[in-house]
């Protein structure tokens, strides 16, 4: 996990000038400062505790980008759910995903509207990593796939747009499809049946790594 919780109850990042303790089962945390990924929290071996045991550095990036800017709560629960993110303010949700999990991306907006917040979700491209791209369209080699249906409930421009959907490229990783550093939208086109449109150009453009993430917040409705 990316925050600790203090014994005064606040969210601190990775540091050895406190104690940091699980939000979940309330057991002391060892902290990961090394040079190298990004510094978060870890439970000593032997305890059982899966609370965010599978987040990623690429989530970790993110998530200190977002608690950065003061304006997000991150790691936040809200009526026994979990996100990655919310923005009281905007009444925001943030979704990291490494996949596309149709499922858990269902899960996650069901949730979101049934507490009036509006769902982002930021891709890593590896979710996409099978996918074909040409013409600025993500396409699955295989017809029998179905991902697309998702972008199309959600993200259909001329509807009712539910979710506000990014691919995050980094153009050292692979897949970058050829793009260059950036956020770009990802929507559905009628024009091109089973695909996923991705924007010509970034809406935000990322800072080198691992320096920093983009200083822009990302809007819904994009």
């Amino acid at each position: 996990m990316y925050l600790a919780r203090t014994t005064d109850g606040r969210r601190i990042p990775a540091t050895r000038d406190e104690s940091g303790h699980c939000p979940s089962c309330n057991e002391q945390l060892t902290p990961k400062q090394g040079d190298i990924y990004e510094w978060h929290w870890s439970h000593k071996p032997g305890q059982a505790c899966s609370y965010r045991k599978t987040a990623t550095f690429w989530q970790y990036g993110w998530i200190r980008h977002y608690h950065a800017s003061g304006e997000w709560e991150m790691e936040a629960s809200l009526g026994g759910v979990d996100f990655d993110g919310i923005h009281p303010e905007k009444r925001l949700s943030l979704m990291l995903a490494n996949k596309l999990d149709l499922i858990a991306l269902k899960s996650f907006i069901d949730a979101s509207a049934q507490r009036g917040l509006k769902p982002v979700v930021i891709f890593n491209t590896k979710a996409f990593e099978r996918f074909q791209f040409e013409d600025y369209r993500l396409k699955h080699p295989k017809r029998s796939d179905n991902g697309w249906i998702f972008f199309f409930s959600h993200a259909f421009p001329g509807h009712k747009r539910t979710a506000s959907l990014w691919l995050d490229i980094e153009q050292d990783k692979h897949p970058n499809f050829g793009l260059k550093n950036g956020i770009y939208n990802l929507t559905y086109s009628a024009d091109c049946h089973g695909a996923i449109t991705v924007s010509r150009t970034p809406k935000l453009r990322s800072t080198p790594r691992p320096a920093g993430l983009p200083s822009e917040s990302i809007s819904h409705g994009e």
